[in-house]
C-alpha cells in the first residue's frame, strides 16, 4: 500500500520488516512474491494491495460484508487515489457497499494526479 506506509508505521510495524519487503530480501515475510511497497501483515490486519488501479474496492466491500455478516465490530478502510475514480470498480464496490450495508470506510486521497496524469486531463 504505496499511500498508506504510514498506517502500518502506525501500528508499531517494524521498519526492518518494511525494508526487507521493499528490497526482496530473505527476511521478506512474503518470501518477495509481491511487488516493492505492496507491504502486507497478516498480524497487523494490513492486506497488500492489487496493482491494477480500484481493484481493492471491489475486495474491500466484500471483506467489510464479511464483516457485517459475522457481527463483528470492526471495519475495513481502503484507501485510493482520485485516478480510480476513472475505474469501473470504485463505483461498483461502493454500490456493493452501500447496498449491502457493508462495514467499509473508503478514503481518496486526492494530489491532483492519477499516477502521472493530471486530474485536468483525467476529467474532461
Amino acid at each position: 500500500q504505496y499511500r498508506e506506509a504510514g498506517v502500518l508505521l502506525y501500528r508499531d510495524y517494524p521498519i526492518k520488516d518494511m525494508l526487507a519487503q521493499c528490497m526482496g530480501t530473505v527476511k521478506d515475510k512474503g518470501k518477495a512474491r509481491q511487488m516493492p511497497i505492496h507491504y502486507g501483515s497478516p498480524e497487523y490486519h494490513f492486506q497488500t494491495v492489487s496493482s491494477p488501479l480500484a481493484t481493492q474496492l471491489p475486495q474491500a466491500a466484500g471483506a467489510g460484508y464479511a464483516f457485517r455478516l459475522e457481527g463483528q465490530d470492526r471495519i475495513v478502510c481502503c484507501f485510493f487515489g482520485e485516478g480510480a475514480a476513472s475505474e469501473g470498480d470504485t463505483h461498483a464496490g461502493m454500490n456493493f457497499a452501500s447496498t449491502l450495508g457493508c462495514q467499509t470506510l473508503f478514503v481518496c486521497r486526492n494530489n491532483g494526479f492519477a499516477i502521472s496524469t493530471p486530474a485536468t486531463e483525467q476529467y474532461k
